[in-house]
């Protein structure tokens, strides 16, 4: 027993190790030329600043529709000028909705060398592009029952996508998500950062940003520099209004890629420094001057009170920010466990799948695949972390008379579940 208990801990410190390894600080930069988004998305005279449309796809304050719901409709949208950084974040935000139970055909991403076309053949697009097309297909035509199926396409120039087959022999990788009719926009954010291509999805049911699910992750991907962005649609026999509510651009940076691009030098660090002192001195004196010149005035005591809060009052926030925190956090770990597993299953999260598996082991089953040594260890890190987060925001927040009674039962409720899923 003891020599497992060490095999446990040696792995969970190797397991450690490598995500420490693996760790680097990303810098982040919101790239406007590169996105639209509601308010505003058109001008006045039709425009979409920093990108062009065409096709039968109709830019508006609110979104861009790429094609409407009427048969044989095609549209595209693309950005005007051709990206200058190597590794980008894009989160596309659209809502694909229809009377009928099966829509057609679907929308895509891309990212090309030249610009495709406003009425193609590949869901309103060019074909044999050049890059990466990430395709959302909402129609059946292998008969496979198979879609609505999210999947990106490499290409070089040459290959002529097979509509026949919903290029499932062409494809990179995918994952099966239903996103028709929802009661939220869905959306998907596409990653391509240090050659590993990673798209995430999320499915409408909710309202909450930060409710992804990993759909795929690619490495080894190798795409070409300075490409385009663009977005497409198209409808067949079936139709299905394609709306696209914002589309935005983050660029990503290594450490070493900022410190080499943004270095500051000495001169300009003290000359930023001398304006800010100078501005804290005007300031400081415009309040001086205020103060003298209305030497008499009285300020209402009522005016302070919204600036402080009660200890009741502190207490209720702090155990509310408590339970959501807690909330982000299972989250956060039920998405790193299926990033580390490298699944694409929907449903029930790889935590408790794993947990599934290890009661089926000492049951004595022998159905599915054997439970390995790492899994064990990252699913005993999980299970951990639960418990621990849960005890110590009851340990630390007991019942107060002050305190609102359904921020505390739903408390207990959530200890009590995460307790329960964790024996």
């Amino acid at each position: 027993m003891s020599s497992i208990n060490l095999n446990l801990l040696v792995c969970g410190f190797i397991l450690s190790i490598l995500v420490l390894v693996n760790t680097q600080t990303v810098h982040r930069r919101f790239e406007y030329k590169y996105s639209f988004k509601p308010p505003y998305l058109a001008q006045k005279d039709g425009s979409v600043p920093f990108w062009e449309y065409g096709g039968n796809a109709i830019a508006s304050s609110e979104n861009v529709r790429l094609a409407p719901s009427l048969r044989s409709q095609k549209g595209a949208i693309w950005a005007k000028n051709p990206i200058n950084f190597d590794w980008w974040e894009v989160d596309i935000m659209f809502k694909v909705t229809g009377r009928g139970r099966i829509g057609a055909d679907g929308l895509a991403f891309w990212y090309t060398t030249t610009r495709g076309d406003y009425t193609g053949d590949v869901f309103g697009s060019s074909d044999r592009w050049n890059g990466l097309g990430i395709i959302f297909d909402s129609f059946d035509n292998d008969n496979k029952h198979n879609n609505p199926y999210i999947m990106a396409v490499l290409n070089d120039g040459t290959k002529v996508f097979d509509h026949k087959s919903d290029g499932s022999q062409q494809l990179l990788s995918g994952c099966l998500r239903d996103f028709r009719n929802k009661p939220f926009p869905t959306r998907a954010r596409i990653e391509y950062y240090m050659n590993t291509l990673t798209v995430y999805f999320h499915n409408g049911m909710t309202n909450n940003e930060a409710d992804y699910e990993l759909c795929f992750r690619s490495e080894n991907v190798i795409l070409p520099r300075g490409g385009l962005f663009g977005l497409s649609a198209a409808t067949g026999g079936l139709a299905d209004d394609h709306d696209v509510i914002h589309f935005l651009t983050t660029s990503l940076h290594s450490t070493q890629q900022q410190g080499a691009g943004q270095q500051m030098s000495a001169d300009e660090q003290q000359r930023l420094a001398q304006e800010y002192q100078e501005y804290q001195q005007k300031l400081q004196q415009q309040k001086d001057d205020y103060k003298k010149e209305h030497p008499d005035e009285v300020r209402d005591k009522d005016e302070f009170e919204d600036w402080f809060e009660s200890d009741g009052q502190r207490e209720f926030r702090q155990i509310w920010q408590g339970v959501m925190s807690l909330q982000d956090t299972l989250r956060d770990l039920n998405k790193k466990v299926d990033e580390v597993n490298g699944g694409t299953s929907s449903g029930c999260s790889v935590a408790a799948e794993l947990s599934e598996r290890v009661l089926c082991q000492f049951h004595g089953s022998t159905g599915g695949d054997s439970l390995t040594t790492n899994h064990y260890v990252l699913l005993l890190f999980v299970q951990r972390k639960k418990r621990s987060s849960s005890e110590e925001i009851l340990l630390r927040w007991k019942p107060n008379p002050t305190l609102h009674n359904s921020v505390w039962a739903q408390t207990l409720y959530t200890h009590a579940m995460i307790k329960k899923t964790t024996q």
